[in-house]
């Protein structure tokens, strides 16, 4: 399978790709072994019905064979054998081949909502309005959707990203601080968080032109630099916010790194900053 929400798991990476990322979306553990005819049946259907939610549901598949701790751990007596986990936690489980319909309602009763739809023709809609920097069309139709999606937390992400597009700092602080508590855990939200309080910080100090003076006159000044490089990054101009960092990075390799990976960690690994940025960091940590 080539979908990105599809992935085969070990011992090595499962508290990281099971457990941590349960925290974002639901994740479905498939323990199988190649000798097993029922998995065989049951597999295909599982990457069928999730493959349809990749924002949601990500099906994690671990090999039995190959991975004998693991199972051996959650007591796996028969396979397959499929477990759900959401926040950490193991919410619920089944064992054997069972219906299409089934393995629906088993999803959709951990997710907690319906898989009718991912709204996948939409987001792209979206992504690609923010791409041209056509906020406010964007801001009308996300609107209209979280009115009647209002659990949707890619939505909400894009609304807030959108009201910062068109400098309404204020607006987009209100959004966050109307969230219930579930959504305000959602690791997506919580990066908006970070770029508003980024935003604050930036409106209450000086101007980029004054931090360039000071920087002038005390160039080995690292919070200096870290001010502007936050200051650019507030205003999304995230390219020249990495490039100053960079531009410092033998004044202090760990400090400037840790701020270069704060920033990838607000913008996300798919952001295309962050592909392009982070391998001009390790170009710069290995030469």
């Amino acid at each position: 399978m080539n979908n990105r929400n599809i992935i085969d798991v070990s011992e090595n990476d499962f508290e990281s790709t099971v457990l941590e990322e349960s925290v974002n979306k639901l994740i479905i553990v498939d323990f199988w072994a190649p000798w097993c005819g029922p998995c065989k049946q049951l597999t295909p259907i599982l990457e069928k019905i999730i493959s349809g939610s990749p924002d949601k549901i990500t099906l994690a598949k671990i090999n039995i064979d190959e991975n004998q701790q693991i199972a051996a751990q959650f007591r796996i007596q028969s396979i397959p054998a499929v477990f759900a986990f959401k926040d950490k936690q193991l919410v619920d489980a089944f064992q054997g081949v069972i219906p299409e319909t089934d393995i629906t309602k088993f999803l959709e009763k951990a997710l907690g909502e319906k898989l009718d739809n991912n709204f996948k023709d939409f987001y792209e809609e979206i992504e690609l309005l923010l791409s041209n920097n056509n906020f406010d069309l964007a801001i009308n139709k996300l609107e209209d959707f979280i009115a009647e999606n209002s659990k949707e937390t890619k939505a909400i992400c894009f609304y807030a990203e959108s009201l910062i597009g068109i400098n309404d700092i204020k607006k987009a602080n209100e959004l966050l601080s109307s969230l219930d508590d579930d959504l305000i855990k959602n690791e997506d939200i919580k990066k908006i968080y970070k770029r508003l309080k980024l935003i604050d910080r930036k409106n209450e100090g000086p101007s980029i032109d004054e931090l360039e003076k000071q920087l002038s006159k005390s160039p080995k000044n690292l919070q200096i630099v870290f001010k502007i490089a936050d200051a650019h990054f507030a205003n999304n101009n995230f390219d020249n916010a990495f490039e100053i960092l960079l531009e410092h990075f033998a004044k202090n390799k760990e400090k400037v790194k840790s701020k270069i990976l704060s920033f990838f960690d607000v913008l996300g690994t798919k952001h295309e900053s962050v592909v392009l940025y982070r391998k001009k960091l390790s170009s710069m940590m290995f030469s």
